[in-house]
C-alpha cells in the first residue's frame, strides 16, 4: 500500500522508492523536452537555465521531507 500525497509518495513501510522512481521518470521526460528545445535552436545558456528551473527543482522539491526515508539504493552513489 502506498499513499501519494500531492508532493511525496510514501509506502506503508515508510519507503520513498516509488517517489524516487516517479521523480526520476518525470525528470527524464523533462530532459527529453529540453533536448528538443535545444535541438530547435535554444542557446546553451537558456537550456541550462530551463534545466535548473525544471529538473533540479523537481529533484530538490521536498527533499528535506523524504531524504531521511530514502534507502541506499534510492540515493546517488558518491
Amino acid at each position: 500500500m502506498t499513499i501519494k500525497m500531492p508532493v511525496v509518495t510514501i509506502s506503508d513501510k515508510l519507503s520513498v522508492s516509488d517517489h524516487v522512481q516517479n521523480i526520476v521518470g518525470s525528470c527524464a521526460q523533462s530532459v527529453h523536452a529540453i533536448r528538443t528545445l535545444h535541438a530547435h535552436g535554444m542557446c546553451q545558456e537558456d537550456t541550462q537555465t530551463v534545466y535548473r528551473c525544471v529538473v533540479v527543482a523537481k529533484l530538490m522539491y521536498a527533499a528535506n521531507a523524504w531524504w531521511g526515508f530514502a534507502t541506499a539504493a534510492d540515493r546517488p552513489s558518491d
